[in-house]
């Protein structure tokens, strides 16, 4: 299934709907996202609660996307958990988990 993406140009918000496997599969699809992220965007919401398993690559995209929201400060909501990522640790200066 890979990525859903919903951009809220009136919200200034970017939608991504993980399901299935995060890996090398979804590159495109992060890099069609990445698109999206600017100094306009304020909020990029990230529901991995469909998530069955996830791969070194898919994680290395992950951390990109993440790079290029902090790079805008942009404020990441992050759904449901990822197996061996720590949100603790992530290289963004404004997150939400919600489980």
């Amino acid at each position: 299934m890979g990525i859903q993406v919903a951009y809220y140009q009136e919200e200034d918000r970017l939608d991504l709907i993980v399901e299935d496997n995060l890996d090398l599969t979804l590159t495109r699809q992060i890099l069609e996202a990445c698109q999206f992220i600017d100094e306009r965007l304020s909020t990029c919401v990230i529901d991995c609660s469909g998530v069955v398993r996830i791969f070194d690559s898919g994680l290395a995209l992950l951390m990109m996307l993440l790079k290029k929201l902090k790079r805008f400060r942009t404020r990441l909501v992050l759904i449901g958990e990822i197996p061996g990522l720590n949100p603790k640790v992530l290289p963004l200066s404004t997150i939400a988990v919600a489980a």
